[in-house]
């Protein structure tokens, strides 16, 4: 009997120990638009080998995550910077410290892009200044390619109220050009190709043309200033998680060509074979093309430098904090993290 008590006590006192030792964050993500980082770090187990345990709330749209997270309800998201810009220019305080997915066509002509704007050829929109009086669907108004269409609608001799924006999620976007409710949209590179399986598209731009970079970023991770501050192991932990995720995703594509990938895409985000197919050509096989550009998971300063810009000429920043490259990344968790895994840094990588 003694011994059973015994044996009880330990029991309860090695499961307390193991609690304590796992620190929980709250994730704030968007199903709506999954990022193949994340699908890994989920599928292997990354966060619970850092000793974290991941609480994930989901959020419908960008905006609605950064809200999230400046009222303290999650402790980091993924996010855009633009928007990032926006809230942080009135006074939230929030930081981005890593990137989340890098979206780019590489030298060789190799694509990894996010999405494309497209139209149906019957639509007659060949070029951006077609777009007058047509309906375009984006997926937020806090979105970067919003941001930036705004721009080049006005380098095409368009003002921007000349072209209806219609806020349609990702996964419906499809339904609504074929439906002809809207007549272009900037849409997922998986579902611009399964549009054009059921009829001819035009492609006007793809994201990084519409954002005007060599490389860029869906979305990066953020958090409050202060609560990483406090919690600067678990920010570290998360990076390395989302690092190591990386590590076997390159490794899984060199070795079986993503089968093991392709099949968490197809579990974690109910794509049928050939939507999961083109997800991982466009956002998933692309995991170590990006590091001749850049040191892993870094932020380039001339990609916030080129947002802050664009954010600027449109007159969309209306606070007065500043928000530019020293005030919104932070790259001591990064850094950190790389370190422990034994990782160098390149400063020659540092701005691509």
């Amino acid at each position: 009997m003694i011994r059973a008590i015994l044996a009880a006590l330990f029991l309860v006192t090695v499961l307390s120990t193991a609690a304590k030792a796992q620190a929980v964050v709250k994730f704030g993500y968007q199903p709506t638009a999954p990022i193949a980082t994340f699908i890994a770090a989920l599928g292997t187990g990354a966060f619970e080998k850092e000793g974290l345990k991941l609480q994930i709330e989901n959020g419908s749209e960008g905006a609605v995550l950064l809200q999230m997270v400046a009222a303290s309800q999650v402790d980091l998201i993924g996010g855009g910077i633009p928007a990032l810009m926006q809230v942080d220019s009135l006074g939230a305080k929030l930081k981005a410290v890593a990137s989340f997915e890098y979206t780019f066509t590489d030298d060789d002509g190799y694509s990894a892009e996010a999405v494309y704007l497209i139209a149906p050829k019957d639509r007659g929109i060949k070029t951006l200044a077609d777009l007058k009086g047509k309906r375009l669907a984006v997926s937020g108004f806090s979105s970067a390619w919003y941001l930036a269409l705004r721009t080049e609608v006005k380098t095409a001799g368009l003002d921007p109220k000349d072209v209806t924006f219609i806020v349609v999620p990702f996964p419906q976007m499809a339904g609504a050009l074929l439906n002809k409710e809207v007549d272009a949209a900037v849409i997922t590179s998986t579902e611009y190709v399964r549009t054009s399986q059921r009829t001819p598209v035009e492609v006007l731009m793809s994201g990084t043309q519409i954002n005007r970079m060599k490389l860029d970023m869906t979305q990066v991770i953020i958090g409050r200033d202060d609560w990483m501050q406090k919690n600067e192991d678990s920010v570290v932990k998360f990076i390395k998680a989302l690092y190591q995720a990386r590590q076997y995703m390159q490794k899984d594509i060199a070795d079986t060509g993503g089968k093991t990938l392709k099949e968490m895409i197809r579990t974690q985000t109910k794509f049928d074979d050939f939507l999961s197919d083109n997800y991982f050509k466009y956002r998933a096989g692309y995991v170590g093309r990006e590091l001749k550009f850049v040191n892993p998971l870094d932020i380039p300063k001339s990609t916030v430098e080129r947002y802050h810009e664009m954010l600027t000429t449109g007159g969309l920043l209306s606070g007065k904090a500043p928000v530019d490259y020293a005030n919104i990344v932070d790259t001591r968790y990064l850094k950190r993290a790389l370190k422990e895994l034994g990782v160098a840094w390149d400063p020659a990588k540092v701005d691509p």
